[in-house]
């Protein structure tokens, strides 16, 4: 897909936030995947990309919490946010962004139907490119962050400056991934989460009392039960978690071969288990995330 017919809400990036961000990184690195250099919010975090043809991972995490506070709005900020799923002891998907080409307008339609939200955030980040020149990335962000369901939580995100995201460069990985097919949340209820989806993708969700599922337009969100995850990723652990509330398990990666993948984990005792056409790295490989390739889509 071309960035510029991506659709709105469809997925555009799921944020990954580890409890040790250098550390997470090499295992990202480890897997085989070409991560973006670091930058820096001003809000005190730390980020990369890994980045597919239609949509990306941020690892992201607190590394300078004395600049916690920095650019809030209505009193949130987002480094904060960042810093408080840490504090709850959690670690693994802590939020995911949703494509907009006009985060204003969108927030104005679902400000009324969705009246739990924090408004809408810019930033400017500071970057260096390739060639040694400094440049700007621009966004803008409409948060929609539910307090009661932090961790299963959204936000709208509009790059203003696409081009400075999505580099060829960044999407050459390795383990041959080329694609991020899914996120998967474990709840109690997966009509829960189908509830809330429903406000924004309407009847494009499905619900068959088990699992709960709405195509994006680039990327799967799926609610699965408890019984249901340890049926689906039997071979590996479900990863930690602080709570019982909603929150993301695994990431559902697309590669055209599985072999160089495993290849790789073998060669660097990377903890996985193979079924035919898929491979399952264990969560405490990939900061306390289920990363699944799949040969087929």
């Amino acid at each position: 897909m071309n960035i510029a017919e991506k659709k709105a809400f469809s997925l555009d990036h799921v944020l990954v936030t580890p409890k040790d961000y250098i550390l997470t990184l090499e295992q990202f690195r480890l897997l085989g995947f070409s991560p973006s250099p670091i930058s820096y919010h001003p809000w005190g975090t730390a980020t990369c990309f890994i980045m597919f043809a239609d949509n990306f991972i941020e690892l992201i995490s607190v590394t300078d919490p004395d600049k916690l506070g920095t650019g809030a709005v209505n009193g949130f900020c987002f480094g904060r946010q960042m810093d408080a799923f840490a504090r709850r002891g959690e670690e693994g998907i802590s939020l995911i962004a949703l494509h907009s080409k006009d985060v204003r307008q969108h927030f104005s339609q679902l400000a009324a139907k969705i009246p739990e939200n924090q408004g809408v955030v810019d930033f400017r980040r500071p970057i260096i490119l390739e060639n040694g020149q400094p440049d700007e990335v621009v966004v803008s962000m409409a948060l929609f962050i539910d307090q009661h369901s932090p961790d299963s939580s959204w936000f709208l995100c509009q790059q203003h400056r696409p081009d400075l995201i999505w580099q060829d460069q960044w999407r050459q990985h390795e383990n041959g991934a080329d694609a991020m097919l899914a996120v998967t949340y474990l709840v109690e209820d997966p009509a829960e989460l189908a509830a809330g989806w429903q406000r924004l993708y309407g009847d494009r969700v499905r619900y068959d009392g088990r699992i709960a599922e709405v195509d994006t337009g680039s990327g799967v969100l799926r609610a699965i039960d408890l019984a249901s995850a340890q049926s689906e990723y039997a071979g590996v652990a479900l990863p930690a978690a602080a709570s019982s509330r909603a929150h993301g398990i695994s990431l559902r990666l697309h590669t055209a071969s599985l072999e160089p993948l495993i290849r790789r984990l073998t060669t660097h005792g990377v903890a996985y288990h193979h079924t035919p056409g898929r491979v399952l790295v264990a969560p405490d490989a990939a900061g306390n995330v289920i990363i699944e390739f799949v040969q087929h889509r």
